[in-house]
């Protein structure tokens, strides 16, 4: 095994956890011997707190660096693909529902929708399907094996299939959370053009409930799935703190997209329940 980082991974890809652990161990390296050479760092100040302390940062940088490295090799990927001379594809695998840890993980932010508590149905199961179909337009074939692959070690911590539960012990672990949030924010980011988005996104789910059920996912549905799936994320709006970590985490202006992102979709709602009350009373 290469031992400078420069391994390929599997397909070609490039092996974004060693890369990331490697250029994390740099950092560290040099930060550390700077706060030595100016004598910030001594026996007298090190302490077990400072140990926790700089894990802590060890952790927070080797996320930044990974996800970064998935962005980065996704945007690569694509244009090689874009460049490449057409060729007859090999036919997909079918992987079947139970490797769909990806989809299994997002779509238990609007499971709910499926049964309430009485038992009523307010969407059919055939939008998961829509939903995984938009994720892989989204994100691209290598970019959503890899994020599957992780998202499968993520489920792996968690001994109940309530969805719930999970994204409440999700967001109680900020490893977890960063790499949950960062797949909401992927998605999110893309409705800066929000009522282009917003068509385009229902124009997939479409795709495939309307043949399997005829049911037709419509404006009404899309505020239900949209809310359900970015609540947090706009909680976050209200907390300064909170907002300059998403910066720091996702790059710089990240908040303040989110948040033109919130006013569009509040924007976009008071106009659509305005027509429906002036058509109730037509």
């Amino acid at each position: 095994m290469s031992t400078n980082g420069q391994q390929p991974g599997r397909d070609g890809t490039m092996d974004v956890a060693q890369r990331s652990t490697t250029a994390t161990k740099s950092i560290i390296k040099s930060m550390l011997d700077l706060m030595m050479s100016h004598k910030l760092l001594t026996r007298e100040n090190h302490t077990p707190e400072l140990d926790a302390a700089m894990k802590e940062l060890v952790r927070e940088i080797e996320t930044v660096i990974r996800t970064n490295l998935l962005n980065f090799g996704n945007q690569v990927a694509e244009q090689t693909k874009a460049s490449a001379p057409a060729s007859k594809a090999a036919p997909k695998k079918e992987s079947g529902n139970r490797t769909k840890f990806l989809l299994r993980l997002i779509a238990g932010r609007f499971s709910h929708l499926f049964a309430n508590k009485s038992g009523t149905s307010i969407l059919p199961r055939e939008v998961v399907m829509g939903f995984d179909n938009y994720l892989e337009k989204l994100l691209g074939e290598v970019l959503y094996e890899e994020l599957n692959a992780e998202a499968g070690e993520l489920l792996s911590w968690f001994d109940t299939d309530d969805d719930d539960l999970i994204w409440r012990e999700i967001g109680e672990n900020d490893r977890h959370k960063r790499f949950a949030y960062n797949i909401l924010i992927r998605i999110l980011l893309k409705f800066e053009d929000f009522n282009w988005a917003r068509k385009n996104f229902i124009s997939i789910v479409n795709n495939v409930t309307e043949p399997k059920t005829g049911f037709m996912f419509e404006d009404q549905h899309f505020q239900l799935l949209f809310n359900a799936l970015f609540s947090e994320l706009f909680k976050v709006m209200w907390d300064d703190d909170e907002m300059v970590k998403l910066d720091f985490m996702f790059g710089g202006g990240t908040a303040g997209k989110i948040d033109a992102i919130r006013e569009e979709f509040k924007t976009y709602k008071a106009a659509w329940q305005k027509r429906q009350a002036e058509l109730a009373k037509a």
